[in-house]
């Protein structure tokens, strides 16, 4: 299973990521790919006030790009990811959504780095998490 996306014309690596209202109804929604950020994914109040999101708490272990951490409100909603339900953490944040490497643990991602370019995030593989 893969979930695809492009580069933008801002050079930024984008997918669209399912979430699911507390009502279930589907979002796609634009997410841009964030590898320093170790969260799983950010969205905009209005639009976790859109979701009927549940807050859960806030929270100061986070990473951000620049290496620093962050104290951000974070809810919990569900995705559809890789045709999965899922269950993840959403931190308030009013820059546009992005995705981190939460979200991305235990798959491989690609991106082809041209204006256009593909962007593919594929599943890992069941790992052996005994094996030495």
């Amino acid at each position: 299973m893969m979930i695809s996306g492009a580069v933008t014309l801002t050079r930024q690596a984008a997918v669209t990521v399912t979430l699911l209202d507390s009502s279930g109804r589907r979002w796609p929604t634009e997410a841009r790919i964030d590898t320093g950020f170790s969260g799983d994914l950010t969205l905009a109040k209005s639009a976790i006030e859109r979701l009927g999101l549940r807050w859960l708490r806030r929270a100061n272990d986070y990473t951000i790009g620049d290496a620093s951490t962050r104290a951000f409100n974070v809810y919990a909603t569900i995705i559809q990811w890789h045709d999965v339900i899922r269950y993840i953490a959403i931190l308030e944040s009013e820059i546009f959504p992005v995705a981190g490497v939460g979200l991305l643990w235990e798959n491989n991602l690609s991106i082809d780095f041209v204006h256009g370019g593909s962007v593919t995030i594929a599943e890992l593989p069941e790992l052996d998490r005994n094996a030495c």
